[in-house]
């Protein structure tokens, strides 16, 4: 039977991963698309900077717990689904650098933009174009998140549970 076969723990953390991406993403995407353009078209740029700080402060909380989730559910699928199954190195692993170096430009983007600190003032003042950085970088990491499944589950060390859990 199949539900004998999948690892709960794997599930929950799998799933705990997905969704911190898409609070994240799915934020970026709509301060992007719809907030940025309809606060500078219908707001002074007076009262267009209060919301701006009004939004930051209460993003911020969702963008560092995001990361905090990612890193540490990341860290724990990469030992449950890669190393303890024994998946093969290459060339897993060097796509996962990949993903990984991606992701940590995403962070640093989504960091940037929430923080207070006037050191990353130039990034701040182009916010359209990094979120559009910040949605690509984000997209690659999908594509190579299916691109990591597809080569863990043709890797031969792979267990049963471990190829019927969620897509890395």
């Amino acid at each position: 039977m199949i539900m004998d076969e999948i690892n709960s723990l794997v599930l929950i953390l799998r799933w705990l991963h997905w969704a911190a991406a898409i609070v994240a993403v799915g934020g970026a995407a709509f301060m992007r698309f719809a907030l940025i353009p309809a606060a500078k078209q219908a707001l002074d740029p007076a009262a267009h900077e209060r919301l701006r700080e009004a939004v930051r402060a209460r993003w911020a909380p969702f963008v560092h717990g995001s990361i905090a989730v990612l890193l540490i559910t990341g860290l724990l699928n990469f030992y449950f689904l890669v190393l303890e199954p024994g998946v093969k190195p290459m060339p897993y692993h060097a796509i996962f650098g990949v993903k990984f170096l991606l992701a940590i430009f995403v962070f640093f983007i989504a960091e940037a933009l929430i923080g207070k600190g006037a050191g990353l003032a130039a990034i701040k003042q182009a916010r359209a174009g990094w979120l559009i950085a910040l949605l690509a970088a984000a997209a690659i990491i999908v594509f190579l998140s299916g691109v990591l499944n597809q080569v863990r589950m043709r890797s031969p060390g792979q267990s049963s549970t471990a190829r019927t859990s969620a897509p890395s």
